[in-house]
């Protein structure tokens, strides 16, 4: 989807509201993107919400004949595009805009996450298309804002932009940007979220998924009513 235009802002911008709520966005969207990952990741043995290991799993299927771990990775794959398509056909603009279709995409993601834990009570695999979904929706979701990219979901290009922070920061001494500070909450947040996922899974497994899901909707209605309350 088309990423809004990357704004310049200056060092007073750091303590203000917006910066700080991405922070939390970023915190929150993360940890529920690590704890998914998990979740599936035990109980299906396949992850759910970067698309690098499921295009693995879809090769090596593939060169084995394996039809039906094909079909499964194949699922998952179009259930990640699906997701990422549906959030942009509901919120993507070239420029970022409030609009009442985050809420309502949030309420989406937590419907889609509430159906996935009912269907693994069946060890269905449906839960993880229904996962996939839910997590191609999310990163794509807050995939931007003010021109930042935020990828929730996977850490393969957080820690890549990571590692070049720290190479300007060694070439040059430039002073450590808040928007390097973010991508290690990122990291840490999916690291924690995947840690709660695998010990809510061992505790609860049918049951696990209701706490993205529960957040998500909470999320969701207290964006539509701060949303609603300004208009």
């Amino acid at each position: 989807m088309p990423y809004p235009v990357k704004e310049t802002l200056s060092d007073n911008d750091e303590l203000k509201f917006p910066v700080r709520k991405v922070f939390l966005i970023a915190t929150l969207m993360a940890s529920m993107a690590g704890y998914i990952n998990s979740a599936m990741l035990i109980e299906f043995g396949i992850p759910v919400s970067q698309m690098t290991g499921v295009a693995s799993h879809l090769s090596d299927s593939a060169v084995h004949l394996e039809l039906g771990d094909f079909l499964t990775s194949l699922m998952i794959l179009f259930g990640f595009l699906g997701g990422a398509l549906l959030s942009g056909l509901l919120i993507g603009k070239a420029q970022f805009k409030t609009t009442a279709n985050y809420g309502h995409a949030l309420l989406i993601n937590s419907t889609l996450l509430a159906s996935a834990a009912i269907f693994s009570f069946i060890h269905s695999e449906i839960s993880l298309l229904l996962s996939a979904v839910a997590c191609g929706l999310q990163n794509a979701l807050v995939a931007s804002y003010r021109g930042l990219q935020l990828r929730t979901t996977h850490m393969t290009g957080t820690v890549t932009d990571i590692g070049v922070h720290l190479a300007l920061k060694l070439k040059t001494g430039t002073p450590w940007p808040w928007q390097a500070n973010l991508l290690l909450v990122l990291l840490v947040s999916f690291l924690i979220g995947g840690v709660l996922g695998i010990f809510a899974y061992r505790s609860f497994p049918n049951w696990s998924l209701l706490i993205p899901s529960s957040i998500t909707a909470l999320l969701g209605l207290l964006y539509l009513k701060v949303y609603y309350q300004k208009q």
